[in-house]
């Protein structure tokens, strides 16, 4: 019975206008400092579809939550817009505020202003301009989104490594500790990566063949490690959880390919070093 009235509830919203509610986040000063949010919520309050906009020193506090869940209780809005930080920060806090209080979790849309706007911009005209396009797209987005249930798929437990430079060595063994087993590709030879033309290492001037030689000895001698030098990575299809992919021995082209299925791919290809021209940023003169 119980299922019955949750489709009938979602059929309900996906048949009715949207009554989204905007919400823009001062974050004490770290937004409005640089952005005139005011403006950014004036603009979103005019928008086709948007029932109620406003403003709050800190969204995420529980006065800012208490706006949020009061617009909900009252059948104000039946999806939320929240303008303030990033998605990492405070998805979970909105999301489950909206669960917390009848609405669907996934009725919910985030429009970063603070680290993609007011902490990228120094002048408050386009900070502003930005801020209200980046609102008016989650407004956009919001008025789309239909109620979802979260799903459960089974996870391949190996994960793919593209990279043998330190920071793939390193993943590759904290992974493996993890029981969870590793494919390293490395296109070069030898693993190690930029690191081998180093001589020492900031910031206690370790040599640096000595922690690749302790870092190579943990991961050759790991029994969930694979490694494959003078390989690349190929085809590449899949999703979160289950990846194919296939490895490509570089000396040995006319071989077949070997398949690799896996959970999860970190990507450490590593970097090449910028040469400035000369005289730029003091290059040479300095």
């Amino acid at each position: 019975m119980k299922d019955q009235k949750n489709r009938t509830a979602e059929t309900e919203i996906d048949r009715q206008e949207p009554r989204i509610g905007v919400y823009v986040c001062h974050c004490g000063g770290n937004i409005s400092d640089v952005v005139d949010v005011n403006r950014v919520a004036a603009d979103a309050g005019r928008i086709p579809g948007v029932a109620v906009s406003r403003t709050n020193m800190f969204m995420c506090s529980d006065p800012g939550q208490k706006m949020i869940q009061e617009d909900i209780q009252g059948g104000l809005v039946d999806r939320v817009v929240v303008a303030a930080c990033s998605r990492s920060l405070h998805q979970a806090t909105f999301s489950s505020l909206l669960a917390r209080n009848g609405l669907n979790a996934y009725l919910l849309e985030q429009a970063n202003i603070r680290e993609q706007c007011s902490w990228a911009h120094h002048g408050q005209t386009g900070a502003t301009a930005k801020a209200s396009t980046l609102v008016r797209a989650a407004i956009a987005k919001a008025s789309r989104l239909v109620p979802l249930a979260p799903v459960r798929v089974e996870a391949t437990r190996r994960a793919l490594i593209i990279g043998g430079g330190v920071a793939g060595m390193r993943a590759a063994v904290d992974i493996a500790r993890l029981g969870i087993q590793v494919a390293l590709v490395e296109h070069g030879k030898t693993l190690g990566g930029f690191v081998q033309k180093m001589e020492t290492l900031f910031p206690d001037e370790e040599p640096a063949q000595e922690m690749l030689s302790r870092l190579r000895a943990a991961v050759t001698q790991h029994p969930d490690i694979a490694v494959y030098t003078d390989s690349i990575v190929t085809n590449i299809h899949g999703y979160i959880g289950n990846f194919s992919a296939s490895i490509l021995k570089n000396s040995m082209p006319e071989q077949e390919l070997m398949p690799v299925e896996a959970g999860a791919i970190v990507v450490a290809t590593g970097f090449r070093p910028y040469e400035p021209a000369k005289k730029e940023l003091g290059y040479k003169k300095l």
